[in-house]
């Protein structure tokens, strides 16, 4: 009796400790971290860096636009930047913006960049009609887009980091 007592309770306590792994693995699986902000810009040098920098210091992801003048159809090809380091890059169909956009369910989505030249302009219009709070940072002048960036995301030396990976770039460049 006293055997059986025993082999029970271990029984018992591998399927309690099975049951808890297998639970905190499908949590792991299933759920995903709240997307605050979801940064959209073009794959240029100037607005790249500044969402990317934003990026590794919020965690939040980013959506690249490439205007592909070799696509007949003349649409954008999208490319998603998982905010985290354990998800790879994904390309997205350019008619599935609106579909992505409600997936991730943003709290606030910025376009960082100029119009036309870095995203579609219907790309805003479809997140405003898509009920989420919408804002473009889209000045000429790079400095003060990362510091409006930086205060929007709470990222208070992106201004600062950007002006020296921007220094670090042309200096490679030259």
């Amino acid at each position: 009796m006293k055997k059986l007592s025993v082999s029970l309770a271990v029984v018992l306590l591998c399927m309690t400790a099975l049951v808890v792994t297998s639970c905190q693995k499908l949590r792991r699986n299933t759920s995903r971290a709240r997307v605050n902000t979801l940064l959209v810009t073009g794959n240029y040098l100037k607005p790249r860096l500044l969402c990317e920098l934003a990026q590794y210091r919020s965690k939040q992801p980013i959506i690249l636009v490439q205007n592909d003048p070799d696509n007949a159809e003349g649409t954008a090809r999208l490319f998603y930047l998982p905010g985290s380091g354990s998800q790879e890059s994904e390309e997205i169909a350019a008619t599935q913006f609106t579909e992505f956009l409600t997936f991730l369910n943003p709290k606030m989505v910025v376009f960082v960049g100029n119009e036309d030249e870095c995203y579609p302009v219907d790309f805003v219009y479809q997140a405003r009609n898509g009920n989420f709070r919408v804002l473009t940072i889209s000045s000429n002048d790079w400095d003060k887009n990362a510091q409006l960036l930086g205060e929007v995301m709470r990222i208070p030396r992106l201004s600062r980091d950007y002006r020296d990976q921007l220094e670090r770039c042309s200096a490679v460049t030259k």
